[in-house]
């Protein structure tokens, strides 16, 4: 390291110099870095603790740094270890002697803090913006197919006849609970360390309130040592970025099952499949796959900041360098898989035929027939017991309920009349759910209205 070494007689060991530096993980925050080192000199105005020229030519020079870093022709060199003293040697380049004021009443781990929390915030905004184009992808599927029936699944085993919009909309649900969960860490995430320098803030008459506004930060922290120790912010994003991806494992699972043969209730067009190096007629939704596996990285670097933290004493330690790579990781990879799974969704071609085949399954209509009974009167566990055997009578004899005579529905309820085998059509059995968040047409029908107006209210139609 050429920097910060008048107190020591020797140079640093160039393999120490490799090992401690985070230069990798830096090139990250190269704006960040230089967005906060903008509004810190905007108080260092503010204050007096430079002169306007003084400030002025240090914006200015911090600004060509920040159109080079946009257009990605800024370098981090490793001997000067982090952004941060590579920024503050670029801008002495530039500008010369008054870049030395820059770190006035600021420490690298006030900095580093701040850089992370502006890149969270970064990365929050875009990925829900993600999140918000995949709902929207889901609800112009479900808005085009609300006629569609297919087979719901418990234990992966046919259970009841569902809508396919509501399948769609049983994923929007899951992805509107993540936004809002960034949403909520984002207040958190929005508190500015600066001012706080090293741990123990500055005898300097600093404005940290000044600085967290000139940011968009909502505030500044209130305790010096908490805010070079805290990164609780990070573990947020973390784990909201888990759920995304589980999310995303969850609905890629859910298409490839449906995609197989065996089901064959979507296809993938070319666009989104790839072929077998060895069989010549294989379809591969490879893309789908990997979105299933990624969801694997936000756990393990989830796991992986919490095992860096647990042991550490309050106070800025050197280890918290290591809680920057899991965040710009997952980071990454959701803001990939995420337009990936938005393509597959708008791309899939939705077999409704198939799919309605598969839910003319006759038991699957069980249900409907003890709530027959229960309508008609019959306790429900009565009921319940009642169709049980009755479904076991068309097993035994090799038929099924819809061939069965009226006699033999009677043999095990008396109160089983003639329109009891309009239970047994899917389409129907939708069309009278009208419980609330139910499977039924109307229900979701008005719950897809009200997904379009949630969508609407963070900028969508």
């Amino acid at each position: 390291m050429e920097v910060l070494r008048k107190a020591f007689k020797q140079p640093l060991d160039p393999l120490v110099t490799r090992f401690v530096s985070s230069i990798e993980d830096d090139k990250a925050l190269i704006t960040a870095d230089l967005q906060g080192s903008l509004a810190h000199v905007e108080m260092l105005i503010k204050t007096g603790l430079i002169s306007s020229d003084q400030g002025e030519e240090i914006k200015t020079g911090l600004m060509r740094l920040l159109e080079k870093a946009i257009a990605g022709q800024i370098e981090l060199k490793i001997e000067f270890e982090d952004v941060h003293m590579n920024m503050e040697k670029q801008l002495e380049s530039l500008i010369g002697n008054n870049a030395l004021r820059l770190h006035t009443a600021r420490s690298r781990n006030d900095q580093v803090a701040l850089d992370t929390r502006i890149f969270i915030k970064q990365n929050i905004d875009q990925l829900t913006l993600l999140l918000i184009q995949l709902q929207a992808t889901l609800l112009d599927v479900a808005s085009k197919s609300t006629n569609m029936v297919l087979p719901g699944y418990t234990h992966l085993q046919r259970a009841q006849p569902l809508a396919f919009a509501h399948v769609m909309l049983a994923f929007f649900e899951m992805f509107k609970r993540d936004i809002l969960r960034f949403a909520d860490a984002k207040k958190r995430t929005t508190i500015s360390p600066l001012g706080a320098g090293a741990l123990a803030g500055s005898r300097l008459p600093i404005d940290p309130q000044f600085t967290a506004k000139q940011l968009g930060f909502d505030e500044c922290f209130a305790n010096s040592l908490d805010a070079v120790t805290d990164r609780d912010f990070i573990g947020e994003f973390l784990f909201v970025c888990c759920m995304i991806s589980t999310h995303l494992s969850q609905l890629a699972e859910t298409l490839l099952i449906w995609s197989s043969k065996e089901f064959d209730f979507v296809t993938f067009p070319d666009s989104i499949t790839t072929s077998s190096s060895l069989m010549p007629q294989k379809k591969n939704a490879d893309p789908i796959e990997l979105v299933r596996g990624k969801s694997g990285v936000a756990v393990g670097e989830l796991v992986n900041f919490l095992t860096i933290i647990k042991g550490l004493p309050i106070g800025y330690n050197r280890d918290l360098q290591e809680t920057k790579p899991p965040a710009i990781k997952v980071a990454s990879v959701l803001s990939l898989s995420l337009p990936v799974m938005t393509a597959v969704i708008k791309e899939m071609q939705l077999n409704k035929e198939v799919m309605l085949k598969a839910a003319n399954d006759p038991e699957l209509m069980a249900t409907d027939l003890v709530e027959y009974l229960v309508v008609k009167g019959m306790p429900f566990r009565e009921a319940h017991e009642s169709v049980a055997q009755l479904v076991q009578q068309a097993r035994e004899l090799n038929s099924s309920l819809p061939k069965l005579d009226l006699s033999i529905y009677q043999k095990f309820a008396p109160l089983f009349a003639d329109d009891v085998f309009d239970c047994l059509d899917p389409e129907k059995s939708l069309a009278e759910k009208n419980s609330p968040g139910s499977t039924g047409f109307s229900s979701v029908n008005g719950a897809l209205s009200e997904a379009k107006k949630w969508l609407a209210s963070y900028g969508q139609t």
